[in-house]
């Protein structure tokens, strides 16, 4: 009998043991493993302006799909998800959480999220290895101006090109850097990046300084303040392919893959004027023969709520209603109240957009990568 019992635990210890080793397998394999850094980059928007409150709005979208993502990100229907498994740099070091988007003081976590919550998740959900997302994301900037690549050489323009910060706006702003204009939040953005990478073991203690970094991708999400400069709409296309070679150079990541979400402010219809100029400027990388495979542009006005726009742009884009002989009702009124929390420019500060551009980017870049979803 003692050997028969003798024998029952050893069977067992073994069952045990061997329903455990795919758990150790994963542990080592996100141990060892190279840390995925995505690079997330752009103004106000990439920042990202909607507050937390407005994505249970998802949970009422007309397609049962999309619906059903709100039960991903609030799994109790309380709780916003987080996960340990991906980390976010943006002026806080944390793991993936509600409140790294637009907020007054950059030291502490708020209340708005941007595409980094949703994009965050399913990078998390695809990769065994620990994922790292670095974004910066300052307002009211340029491609054709602030942001402008290296390789884009000067503006043309002989006043803006020899415009230099003051001492003053240089101390409050730039960390003391009296430089040039143009170019400067693309060097920002290199700097905070390098910053990160040199700070990795210090900012996140769980980094394995053994297994080291690979700079996946980049993604790219901008375009409202190009709309003002006639030069800058015309340019755009050929500075964002610029951009994303002097990226790839200063990170020396060649395969680094790379997703451009159009802009997509008060939806599919403002596909008109300046903004369309922009648009077709993001989209000009579709075209561009060494970019395929590697480079994306994703378009996002679809993924705003057509009710909301509908309402928002009544008397101009939207033509059918004339908000004088057909008031917006009290109902409408409880919708906007519960889907936006800022501006149109900011894509109504709505929380279900932001989680669908963040998947969409998401799902691009996994799709460029080749991992299976």
């Amino acid at each position: 009998m003692k050997k028969v019992a003798l024998g029952l635990l050893t069977v067992l210890f073994c069952a045990i043991l061997l329903a455990l080793l795919p758990t150790v397998a994963r542990a080592e394999k996100k141990a060892k493993a190279p840390l995925k850094v995505f690079i997330l980059a752009g103004q106000s928007n990439m920042d990202g302006q909607a507050h937390i409150r407005t994505i249970d709005f998802l949970g009422e979208d007309k397609d049962p799909a999309r619906a059903a993502l709100l039960k991903t990100f609030k799994p109790d229907g309380t709780n916003l998800v987080t996960r340990d498994d991906v980390w976010v740099a943006n002026n806080v070091n944390d793991k993936l959480q509600p409140g790294f988007g637009g907020r007054r003081d950059y030291s502490k976590l708020g209340s708005n999220i941007g595409p980094e919550y949703a994009f965050g998740y399913y990078m998390g959900e695809a990769f065994d290895q620990q994922v790292l997302l670095i974004k910066f994301a300052p307002g009211g900037q340029s491609l054709y101006a602030n942001f402008r690549p290296p390789s884009a050489g000067k503006t043309g323009n002989q006043k803006l090109d020899e415009q230099v910060l003051t001492k003053e706006v240089a101390d409050k702003w730039n960390e003391g850097r009296v430089e040039p204009v143009v170019g400067l939040q693309y060097r920002n953005m290199v700097r905070s990046v390098h910053k990160t990478l040199k700070n990795l073991k210090t900012d996140f203690p769980g980094y394995d300084e053994k297994a080291g970094y690979e700079i996946a991708g980049f993604v790219w999400f901008q375009g409202y303040n190009d709309m003002f400069d006639e030069t800058g709409r015309k340019q755009y296309g050929a500075n964002l392919v610029h951009l994303i070679h002097d990226v790839r150079a200063e990170f020396k990541a060649p395969e680094m893959k790379v997703v451009v979400g159009v802009m997509g402010v008060n939806g599919v219809k403002n596909e008109v004027g300046k903004q369309q100029q922009v648009r077709d400027g993001q989209r000009f990388i579709n075209t561009v023969p060494e970019f395929k495979g590697n480079a994306k542009a994703i378009e996002t006005a679809q993924l705003l709520h057509p009710d909301i726009v509908a309402i928002k742009t009544a008397g101009w884009l939207n033509m059918d209603r004339d908000l004088k002989k057909t008031p917006i009702t009290p109902e409408e009124q409880e919708m906007l109240k519960r889907s936006t929390s800022n501006k149109g420019f900011h894509y109504g500060g709505e929380g279900r957009f932001f989680i669908l551009a963040g998947k969409a980017f998401a799902d691009t870049m996994l799709e460029l990568m080749e991992v299976k979803k």
